[in-house]
């Protein structure tokens, strides 16, 4: 499995809330932070996005944009729009026909965006989350935009479908928008740090497949070096600069994700657990696990079975965010 895949199927994601704007005349909402990746997607018109810090970008009708790390994201009509926090009152006072309604209400809307919160398993979410890109932006000339909008509508149909196996699909289908989006042409990824910039760079990209093809080896910085044809030095040097943290630390990072989701599964006894992510006794890992994370093994298990699983998923009527 490669690197891309396995920290979205660990990520877990499970449910998607899903609500939509629309618009007309002049307007600007601030969607409030959010507790795990959104993506939303122009249905209609045109409207400008801007992330926290970030350059503003002109939307167009079939834009889609997945945002990793939604802080402050911003829709608005045009530049110098007042912007106005989409929080819960402003919802209920703009909502009508179930979507948030801004701008001239007296006129038809000539912009709508669905917006998707995607709920994950919160264990690693953080950790794998900061691998990924603050936000990416699909314009609708691209391939890949059809085939999300295509993934788009099944979602919205399942979401509000009634049927056995409804959960299982989503979460499905939710993965393969993930990754559809993400594995999006490498040169687009070789400024951003973390996971996307490692695969942007090809030797890198190897190392990488190394140490998620065989998380149990005892991997060493001059042996993924020589696996991959590079000097130890260099390595290292462009393996940090890429990912953002060194090879050695990667590895460890990785290998106590893994141990933490299957603690949380109880996908085995310690000692199992110990030797699948690297570790030849459980006193060794315990002593590693409880240094990263901060209590033992068998303490944390305890505590997070009762809470690992997440919640059916929201019919599409439920709210997101700045969304109906």
């Amino acid at each position: 499995m490669d690197a891309l895949t396995d920290v979205i199927r660990l990520l877990r994601p499970a449910t998607v809330l899903l609500g939509s704007l629309s618009g007309s005349g002049q307007w600007g909402v601030r969607v409030p932070e959010q507790p795990g990746p959104t993506f939303y997607f122009v249905t209609e018109g045109r409207c400008w996005f801007q992330a926290d810090g970030e350059t503003a970008l002109d939307l167009r009708q079939g834009d889609y944009i997945l945002s990793a790390r939604p802080m402050s994201d911003c829709f608005f009509s045009d530049p110098g729009a007042e912007i106005h926090l989409s929080d819960e009152s402003f919802k209920a006072e703009h909502h009508v026909d179930g979507e948030v309604r801004v701008g001239d209400i007296g006129t038809a809307p000539t912009t709508r965006i669905l917006g998707g919160l995607i709920q994950c398993e919160p264990a690693n979410a953080d950790l794998l989350i900061g691998l990924l890109p603050r936000f990416v932006h699909v314009p609708a000339a691209e391939q890949t935009a059809a085939r999300l909008r295509a993934l788009v509508s099944i979602i919205r149909e399942e979401a509000d479908d009634t049927r056995s196996g409804r959960d299982a699909i989503l979460c499905r289908l939710i993965e393969v928008m993930l990754i559809e989006t993400l594995r999006r042409g490498a040169p687009e990824w070789s400024p951003h740090v973390g996971l996307l910039g490692g695969l942007a760079q090809p030797q890198l990209a190897q190392a990488l497949a190394h140490i998620h093809a065989d998380v149990a080896r005892g991997w060493t910085v001059g042996e993924l070096a020589r696996r991959v044809g590079m000097s130890r030095s260099v390595f290292a040097r462009r393996f940090a600069e890429a990912v953002g943290v060194a090879p050695v630390e990667y590895l460890l990072g990785w290998r106590m994700a893994l141990a933490k989701d299957a603690l949380q599964r109880d996908a085995g006894t310690l000692e199992e657990v110990a030797l699948a992510v690297g570790y030849q006794s459980a006193s060794a890992f315990s002593t590693a696990f409880s240094h990263r994370v901060g209590c033992p093994p068998s303490e944390y298990a305890s505590a997070a079975r009762p809470r690992f699983g997440l919640a059916p998923v929201a019919r599409a009527s439920e709210n997101l965010g700045g969304f109906a």
